[in-house]
Parts: C-alpha cells; sequence; structure tokens
C-alpha cells in the first residue's frame, strides 16, 4: 500500500486541490483510497462533500482522535477523515510513529490501496508525522525563483530525514502547478528544475485551470465538474504516472 504525503510549507501551491483530485483520479482507475486531511482548515472535505459524505463506524479507529469526528465515505472507493475544525490545532502534540502505525494497520492495509495526506502550510507535529508515515512525498510549487528556494529547503531536510531513516520514504519528487507555459519565467524554472533534480523528480506539470478553482467551489473533484477540461485531463495523466 502507498501512503502519498502532499506537503509544501509555504501556502497557497495546490495541496488540498491535488489531494483531492488525485484521490477521485486514483478511485476512477479502481484504486480504493483514503484521504487523511492534517490541516485544521479542514478544506479536503469542500472538495468531495458534493460526492457524499455518510459516517463510516466500521472503517477504521481514527488515527488522531482529537482532530477529527468521524472517517465518511464520499464513493464506493474514496472515504476521508473529517475534521474537527473547532477543536483542531496545528500546535497539538502528535508522535511521529501515530499517523504511520494507524497507515499500516491491518484494517487499514486490507480496505485500502492508497492513503493520501494533506498536510498544513507550517512546520507543525501534523507536517513531521505526514512525512514521516509517507511511502511516497509529493512537494507542489509554482515554477517561480522564491518558490524554488522553499522547494530547495523541504527536499534538502526530507533526503536527510530520509538518509537518516527517519523517513521511510522511497519517493521524492516535486510537483509544478498552476504552470503558465505562455510565461517565460515560468518556462525557465521549469527547465531549472529539470537540470538540477532529473526529469524523474518532476511530475507532471498541472497546468493552471479556472475549471479547478470553479469545481472546488461547487465541492467537487475537477473530473466531476468539468471532464473534459485541461485540469482533469493533468491530473488523470499525473495519476497514471504515479500508479506507474
Amino acid at each position: 500500500m502507498k501512503v502519498i504525503t502532499v506537503a509544501n510549507r509555504k501556502g497557497g501551491t495546490a495541496k488540498t486541490t491535488t489531494v483531492v483530485n488525485l484521490a477521485y483520479g486514483f478511485a476512477q482507475a479502481g484504486k480504493r483510497v483514503m484521504v487523511i486531511d492534517l490541516d485544521n482548515q479542514g478544506h479536503v472535505m469542500h472538495g468531495l462533500k458534493a460526492l457524499g459524505c455518510a459516517p463510516q463506524n466500521d472503517i477504521a479507529e481514527l488515527p488522531i482522535s482529537h482532530f477529527f469526528t468521524s472517517i465518511v465515505k464520499c464513493t464506493e472507493n474514496i472515504y476521508a477523515t473529517n475534521v474537527d475544525t473547532n477543536k483542531a490545532n496545528t500546535n497539538d502534540s502528535i508522535t511521529l510513529d501515530t499517523l504511520r502505525t494507524w497507515c499500516d494497520s491491518d484494517c487499514v492495509t486490507t480496505l485500502f490501496d492508497i492513503v493520501l495526506i494533506d498536510t498544513p502550510p507550517t512546520l507543525s507535529p501534523q507536517l513531521m508525522a505526514a512525512l514521516s508515515a509517507a511511502t511516497d512525498i509529493i512537494i507542489p510549487a509554482t515554477p517561480l525563483p522564491l518558490a524554488s528556494d522553499g522547494v530547495q529547503k523541504l527536499l534538502t531536510a526530507c533526503r536527510n530525514a530520509m538518509a537518516e531513516k527517519k523517513f521511510r520514504a522511497t519517493k521524492l519528487t516535486i510537483l509544478p502547478v498552476m504552470v503558465e507555459q505562455n510565461l517565460k519565467l515560468h518556462r525557465q524554472e521549469l527547465s531549472v528544475w529539470y537540470e538540477r533534480y532529473g526529469r524523474s523528480k518532476v511530475l507532471i506539470p498541472i497546468r493552471k485551470s479556472i475549471k479547478l478553482a470553479e469545481a472546488f467551489a461547487q465541492n467537487k473533484p475537477v473530473f466531476a465538474y468539468a471532464p473534459n477540461s485541461r485540469g482533469a485531463h493533468d491530473y488523470t495523466e499525473l495519476c497514471k504516472q504515479l500508479i506507474g
């Protein structure tokens, strides 16, 4: 089973949009998906709740009981945690192995093929737990010089933790998001990423698309809102790449 953590310490980098659309794309490919929302704003359900949100009491014990209210069923193949936005606090103490142990438990590994984890844009216990639990780490970022600085710092920290066996992830990749191919600066920065990290470490770019924002406003993944849009196309191709 894969545990995919989507992380960036900077806000506004399409982390939640990516998690929501990967969940739907993986489900369309026949994968059983559990989505863990570790951002106390609870925005993952904003992108999924139009699909359905029936509480499921028989799936598994909640990984962080004080952070979530329930696990809900959104579709036949998508389940997600419902964040208690009144109580969840990004400063709450959580040990590095709490989430990892839950992801590795029999009740999770037998029911799901992929666990997707959304993270807060802060250096918090939740972020560290999500990175520790991950088998795959994805860092979404817009190809701009300032964003590249943050990506480099997080990459270095993750690589060091992986080398020291603090993180078990074997795959660490960058996801270009909100890409505008007609912008010279975006093209230049993407070229820098390809040269610096290698093409295998840079995932298929997600182009800027208003349909992605519109879909979220309708509480749907882009596939369910605008299946023929560039956003749906790009996330479909990304899912294929990640499933391998």
